[in-house]
C-alpha cells in the first residue's frame, strides 16, 4: 500500500544563525539566537517570525479543519 500524501509543506522552528528580517513582514527583525519558523517550499527556505507564523498556522488550521468537515460530510 502507497504511503498517504502529505499535505503539509515541510516546516519547523529554526534558530536565527545571523540576523535578517522577517521574510512576511520586513519591520519584524529576527535577531540571532531567536526562533523562527522555516518553511522549506520548491528547494528555497524561507523564514518567518514566530508572531506572522502562528497568523499562518492558525489560518491553515481553521481551513483544514473545514476541508475535513466537507470531507466527513460526502463521504458519509
Amino acid at each position: 500500500m502507497a504511503r498517504a500524501k502529505s499535505v503539509l509543506v515541510s516546516m519547523e522552528i529554526t534558530i536565527v544563525g545571523r540576523s535578517h528580517d522577517c521574510r512576511f513582514n520586513k519591520k519584524h527583525r529576527l535577531e540571532k539566537g531567536m526562533s523562527r519558523l522555516t518553511i522549506k517550499e520548491d528547494g528555497d527556505e524561507h523564514h518567518y517570525c514566530l508572531t506572522c507564523a502562528k497568523v499562518f498556522l492558525v489560518q491553515g488550521a481553521e481551513r483544514l479543519q473545514a476541508l475535513l468537515a466537507e470531507v466527513e460530510r460526502l463521504v458519509g
